[in-house]
Formats: C-alpha cells, structure tokens, sequence
C-alpha cells in the first residue's frame, strides 16, 4: 500500500501503457536503501527480540492478568465475553481483551501487519514509527536522505524505548502511526484529494483501533492547529476554497475511520461517562470543589506526573534532571555508591539505589517517578532551532504553535492556572492523565521541521548567502539556550520534592541495622543522621555530575552539527556528506541514550517472564475451592488497586485500570481502603491473602462471612443523598437492610416482608448471563452481589424484562413479586450492536475506495 502511495505521488514513473505503469527502480533505490536502514537499525537495536526473547514488561504482564479471564472465556465458547468478573468485583471486559465478532476488518489489519516485515515487538514497533515518519517527511516536500534523518529521529527518542520496556505497546504503536494521519492532511491540503483522503481514512481506522485516545487526541491537536494555519495562509493566498475543502475531506475521512472503530468507540464512550474519568461521582465528602473538573478526572490527579517548567529543557541534555528512576545513569564508580558501601551496603544494592533515586524533577515524589527524560536529541534541537530562521514555509507556524502548546500541556501543575483552565473548556482534555506525556507533540514537531530546514537548505538553487546568515542566528539562539541551562546547572541544587522521603528511607533503614526491632539511643541516632546526611549529599553530587555531563555531552553533539552545516554552506563537504554525516550523528546521540533505559541485559527467555504469572502455594489453595468461579478474593499483601496478577486466578476485589467505574472507585477510597467488613463481606470476598506472622510469606485467610451471591434482606433504608448513602455503609447491617436512594422508591412495589421458606440462589453464573432461582410466598427484595452497570445489564423476571436498581451505593437489587421465579441477567450492551453495524459498513466503504483508487491510477491515460 505504502509503496503505491510513494510510486503514485512522488516518482513520476513513465507510462508504459494507459493500463500499466513501468517501475523505475532507479528512483525507488532511495526508499529501498531507507527501508534497509531502518530494518538494520531495528534489528541491530533489538537484537535479542529477533532471536525470540521477550521483554519484562511491567504492562504487558499487567494486561495478562487482566484477560486471562476473557481468553479462558474464548477457549470455551469462541468469543471474548463483553463482562469480566476478575477485576474490581465487575467490570466491562471491552475495556480490556476484545474482538468485534465479524472478520470485516481483517484487510486493514493485513495493511498494518505488512507496514512492519513481519518483526517482533519491539523491533517492528521502531521500524514501524521510522516508515511512517519517512512518509510523512517525504509529503512534506524533504530530500529522502534528510527524511531518513527525520525517521531515525522520530521513531528513536527516548520516549519510545521508555515506554516499549514499560509495556505501554499501544501507546508506542499509535506514536507509530501518527505520522500517517498528519501526511494524509497535507496531501489533501495539497490538493491531491484522492491519495490523501484514503490515507487519512484508513490511518485515522489503524490508529484509532490501537485504542490510546490519548495519543489519538494529541495527533487531533496537531491536525488542528495544521488546519488553523493552513486555514490563515489561504486567506492571505485567496484560496480559501481550496483549504476548507482538504479541511471538509479531512475531517470526512477521519469520522469514516473513526467510524471503523465504532464497535470499541461506542461501548468505551458509553462506559466512560460512568468512569472515575468521566467524573460520574456525586459524592463530595472531603472534595475541594475547585479540584473538581466537569465530567472528568479530579484536577490533581489529572495533572499528575507534570514536567517542571526547566525540565522541559531534558529535549535536549537527557540528564539535566537525573534521567529515571531505575535506568541506567549512573555506574559503580558514583559517589552514592562509594558512600553506601563505606557503610555496609552491597554494592548492587548501592547501585539500585543511586540509579532509582537520581530522578529529582518534576515527577520525583515517591508516589509518581519517571521511567526516563523525553529525550529529542541535541542534534534535532538544533536543526530545529535552525529551522525557526530558517524555514519559510507555512508548515514551520503549525509546527512551533503545536509544540509551544505541547510544552505547556505537559507542565500540567507547573502551570496550574492555564491547565486547569484548559482542563474546565478544552473538550475531554478532563478524561486524559499524565501532562508529560504531551511531550510527545514536540517528539513529533521537532524533526519535521529540523527535516525541513535541512531539505531546503539541501535543496537545488538555494540562497548561499541567506542559509548562512539564518545558521549564525541558529548558533547564536543555540549558544543561549545552553547558556540558560548552563546557569540552572550552577545555581540549582538537585534536590527533589521527594528526596524527604528518601532520605527519611535511608535513615529509617539505617536504624534497623544499627538495633534491630530495638530503640537506638541518642549517639547511634546522630550516626544514623549524619550518614543518612552525607548518602543524600551524594546523591546530589552524582545528580550534578549526569547533568554536568550530558551537557558536556550535548555541547559537543551541537557543535559537530554546526561544523557539519558550516562545512556545507561553505562548500567544502557535499550535500550527501552532510545528510549521511547528520543521520549518523543523530543515530548515535539517541541510541547511546536509549540503551540506559532499553538495552539487551532486559530481555529474558518467553518461559521465564510468562512464569511470573505462575499460581503460588496460596492460588492453589484458593483454587481448589469448588465454588471459586463465583466469590471474590481480597489480596492485602499489595496494592490492591494496581496489580492484577491476583486476577488472573481469582475473581479480585481489586485489579489495574485507570478508568474504573466511578462508584467502585468511591467505595474503595471510603470503605474498602478503612476495611469495612461489612462492605466486604457485600462483595462476596470469601479469602483474604494476608502476611503470615513473619511478614515474608503470603496466606489465605477464609472469610465465613462473606454472604454470597444473593441474599434477601429485610428491610430497605431509604437515603437523600449519594453522600448519605456512602455513610450509611458504615453503620448498616447489610446482611439484613439494603441502602437504597430515594430516585429509586417507584421501583420497589413492595416493601420485602418475612417469610421463613423465601429463598434466591444462584443457578447458573457465566460472564455475559446470570440466572438466579426465586421462591417466596410474599414480596421479597433481593441483592445482588454484582456490580451496578445500568450501559448494557438488563434483567428478566420469567423471561419478561424488568427493572432492577442500585443498591448499597455500588451493587444490583431488585423487587421480586410472591411466588417460583426464574431471574435472568443479560449483559447486551446496545452500543456494541450498533456499534458492530457502523463497523462493518464504514470498514466496506473504505475498502470501496481503496479498490476505485486502484482502478482509477490503472485506468489512467498519461
């Protein structure tokens, strides 16, 4: 596909007949010689993914333990269900392992597949990002030569092999394909309709089916403000017509791709508004108003994980803020280490500990930390800031306005008035988390127009005299760029905001050595403290001395750079010599970089990282309880709410998702976080896995008093309030009493009255169905231990449909007349129907227009 496009629009092959056109491999050897590239690059910086071992990623097994369910599920009935009982006692399995049950999207699929050779992860996840960046430099107008240089860059800073070992694989994959969608844009704003609606579409279908919005919302961010200024150039040029229609067709092909995605779109759009992200929470027991974001995310936590304003500046010297918790920085020869081991540590152990505390940005409390800097390279940096004088092509003000905007995106808390701003009226922006991670606009902004500057100063007939002119401005704004770094270097004093913890750690652990479970006395307190004191001045210094030499580091790079484009203006190396020169040179600076964070030593056999996910002693001890499929397991040994290898055994009262529905997230926070028994208990948690005596070694605790599946209560207590439901949890007999809110009064008939012989139990309990058997001789009210979902959960008393309420704030009840009952619930979400059929027609329509396109570039006369 991708080489239809280049032969189509870029090499202006002769015809060899009106029905066939005649493949000059002379013109196509650039776009061979950049595939081989990127496929050496790929293979060499992956080397042991194409020798079949695998990575530990943290996500990736995360996600494992999330859908074991749904592909156990599989297994039995050929389909994923669309419900999972294994994470936060119930959830929507669409949000986690998911197929559309139709094969129509199969050819776009193959199209995706092919883009990458056939590589494994991670390899092709480079060489996909470096294709797509190619492409798109090559619409842009660039030297393919210069847009190798653009691709390397791209697809190699430092944020990607970050975010690759942190098994973030669709965020990586839709960083991949982003570029696409910008190149479909500028086809159609160069009027090439055809060609440039077909790749937006089919793209627009590719990217979003990765299923990161996140990402996808970025790539609209820069499309936008590609389409602001194109919209602002045609009016000064008079041709509005021409760019409100590439806009019109843009926007045509992007809903038609969206359109492809509608069965994940519409249940994940339904599922949202009920989310902790689409702010469906009533409560406001101790809410700061002013925190509270409009049908999103909590200010704060929105704005977690945000850059310090001079971090920014880490797009260029990766070390200027420590570089990651856990990387690779720093070496045995380090301060902290020689500190640690004068005291006793193991020199591993010292090592761990300066490598996972040299970060000190603006993520650094103990409660967030950083995988890595987002590195561009300081050769990109300085192509770019040539390309600012450079450049004059209507491209270069998108360009510098999505990336200022990027920037400012990412200070998140940095900037707390403009974000919260932002957060109140930019559409959605409330549902997203994680601000640094809009530094992945300027990872894509920076090389297009460093690629730019370098194509057209490479370029036939360009002005000598200006392109050196414009070079001495770029080294004089460079020079003071790091002269501004240069300055924070000696005036800031690499401290983090949580190197109080950490230093409160050391001492803490540093007690423990000196009496162990005893109260030391004063002297050995002054010891502790004063080397707790010289471990963090340490600290510090190996935090100078990274940023003191990647700053060194990143001088040198920008000054071979410059003598690079001095040489060439000068004439004194050939425009080949400089692309060649610079490609090598900007490989080399991400490279070394990268390998601090993605580098051989962590990849693993397959069978050893898929035996992590092995059951323990405590597993099969829970395991060989015969109603397992049916209660819930409360893991205490860990952070419940973000890990799932419990639930890829058990069904789990915890689980890992950043969207979770919001009224499981306020039970956690106001009840389960406390360990209210009875709320557990409501849950069906039948086994606890707690610490055993000595603290080492896990043990499952039964729980008697879990009620089970269903119960019939009592009474009924009726609340005004969701504040007044969440506090009447902690003084219910839930057993006996169900809390309900008054909006649902109409929905009980009845209220339940006595009787001995009354019964529900469970009769049969899959995924996606439920069926219960009922018996009463008076009205009876019922509770579910299920979790409340009104998007898609419907119940049928006797096969005719019923209504059913929440109770307890987060459960299912409902009024059962007197007499023998069959209850059944169906999850059968209406937007994944309708979804499903929007699907299946937009994704034939696509393939409709792919097939005319190739017709009509066939049939085409010359």
């Amino acid at each position: 596909m991708y080489c239809f496009f280049l032969v189509n629009n870029y090499l202006n092959l002769p015809h060899k007949s009106p029905y066939m056109k005649k493949i000059n491999f002379k013109k196509l050897l650039h776009h061979i010689i950049a595939i081989v590239i990127f496929a050496v690059v790929a293979i060499i910086y992956c080397k042991p993914a194409v020798e079949s071992k695998v990575l530990s990623q943290h996500d990736v097994l995360g996600w494992k333990g999330m859908a074991q369910q749904s592909f156990e599920v599989k297994e039995k009935t050929g389909s994923f269900p669309l419900w999972t009982n294994s994470m936060f006692g119930g959830m929507p399995a669409y949000q986690i392992a998911f197929e559309p049950q139709t094969n129509i999207g199969i050819g776009l699929a193959y199209i995706s597949k092919s883009l990458t050779l056939g590589f494994n992860e991670p390899a092709s996840f480079f060489f996909l990002a470096c294709l797509c960046f190619y492409i798109l430099s090559l619409v842009a107008g660039a030297n393919p030569w210069v847009a190798i240089l653009g691709a390397i860059s791209y697809a190699y800073a430092t944020y990607d092999p970050i975010i690759i070992i942190a098994g973030h694989n669709t965020k990586i994959a839709s960083l991949a394909y982003a570029p696409m969608i910008i190149a479909g844009l500028m086809l159609l704003y160069q009027q090439k309709y055809l060609i440039g609606f077909i790749i937006t579409a089919i793209f627009a279908s590719i990217l979003i089916n990765q299923n990161h919005l996140q990402i996808v919302y970025y790539t609209l961010l820069v499309a936008g403000f590609m389409a602001i200024t194109n919209l602002i150039n045609s009016i000064r040029e008079k041709q509005l017509l021409q760019s409100l229609k590439a806009s019109a067709l843009g926007l045509a092909a992007g809903l038609i791709g969206l359109a492809t995605c509608a069965v994940n779109i519409l249940p994940t759009y339904e599922y949202a508004k009920e989310t902790m992200r689409g702010g469906v929470s009533q409560l406001t027991l101790g809410k700061d108003s002013i925190n509270k974001s409009k049908g999103g995310l909590d200010k704060d936590y929105a704005l977690r994980w945000s850059f310090d304003k001079m971090e920014t500046f880490t797009v260029m010297v990766p070390g200027l803020f420590g570089g990651s918790n856990g990387g690779n920085e720093h070496n045995a020869s380090s301060k902290m280490v020689a500190k640690m081991t004068e005291i006793g540590w193991p020199e591993e152990n010292a090592l761990g500990a300066v490598n996972g505390y040299s970060y000190w940005g603006g993520m650094s409390s103990l409660s967030e930390t950083t995988s890595g800097p987002a590195y561009l390279g300081a050769v990109i940096c300085f192509l770019f800031i040539f390309g600012l004088f450079y450049v004059k092509s209507w491209h270069k003000w998108w360009i510098v306005a999505a990336s200022i905007f990027g920037i400012l995106l990412a200070w998140g808390s940095s900037l707390k008035g403009f974000n919260y701003f932002m957060l109140d009226y930019m559409p959605y922006l409330n549902k997203f988390r994680a601000p640094s991670m809009a530094m992945v606009i300027p990872q894509l902004c920076f090389p297009l127009l460093a690629v730019l500057a370098v194509s057209k100063l490479t370029s036939v007939g360009m002005d000598w005299t200006e392109a050196w002119k414009k070079l001495r401005f770029s080294v004089f704004a460079t020079i003071s760029v790091l002269s501004l770094i240069t300055l924070f270097y000696f005036t800031t004093n690499f401290t983090g905001k949580g190197d109080t913890e950490i230093r409160d750690d050391f001492k803490q652990t540093l007690m423990q050595q000196v009496r162990p479970g005893q109260q030391p006395n004063q002297q050995q307190l002054q010891q502790a403290d004063e080397a707790t004191k010289s471990i963090m001045k340490a600290l510090r210094d190996d935090r100078q001395s990274l940023a003191g030499a990647d700053l060194l580091r990143t001088t040198i790079l920008i000054g071979i750079s410059m003598l690079l484009l001095g040489l060439f203006i000068r004439k004194k190396i050939n425009a080949l010599v400089v692309c060649f020169g610079l490609i090598a040179l900007s490989a080399y600076d991400l490279l070394a970089v990268d390998t601090r964070y993605l580098n051989y030593d962590k990849y693993h056999d397959a069978d050893e990282v898929e035996n992590t996910l092995a059951p323990t002693a405590v597993d099969m001890q829970i395991l060989k309880d015969p109603d397992h499929a049916n209660f819930r397991v409360f893991n205490e040994t860990t952070n419940f709410t973000n890990e799932s290898t419990t639930s890829y055994h058990h069904n789990s009262i915890g689980g890992y998702s950043p969207a979770k529905l919001g009224l499981y997230q306020d039970i956690i926070e106001h009840q389960i976080m406390k360990n209210n028994i009875e709320v557990l208990n409501m849950l069906n948690t039948k086994y606890f896995i707690v610490p055993d005596q000595t603290g080492r070694q896990a043990m499952a605790q039964l729980n008697p008093g879990a009620f089970g599946n269903c119960w019939l209560v009592k009474g009924i207590k009726f609340v005004n309030s969701a504040n007044e439901e969440m506090l009447a949890l902690d003084s219910t007999n839930l057993r006996d009493t169900a809390v309900l809110p008054n909006s649902f009064k109409g929905e009980v008939k009845e209220l339940p009255q006595y009787d001995s012989t009354a019964y529900i139990k469970l009769a049969e309990r899959q995924n996606d169905k439920i069926n219960y058997d009922f018996f009463a001789t008076k009205p009876q009210f019922a509770v579910l231990s299920e979790i409340y979902y009104k998007s898609g959960w419907d119940a049928y008393l006797d096969g005719k449909k019923t209504n059913y309420v929440k109770v307890n704030y987060v459960l299912r009840g409902l009024y059962v007349p007197a007499g023998k009952h069959q209850l059944e619930f169906r999850f059968e979400p209406h937007s994944f129907k309708i979804g499903r059929t929007i699907t299946i027609c937009s994704t034939i329509l696509i393939y409709l227009l792919l097939i005319s396109s190739v017709i009509l570039y066939l049939r085409k006369k010359p």
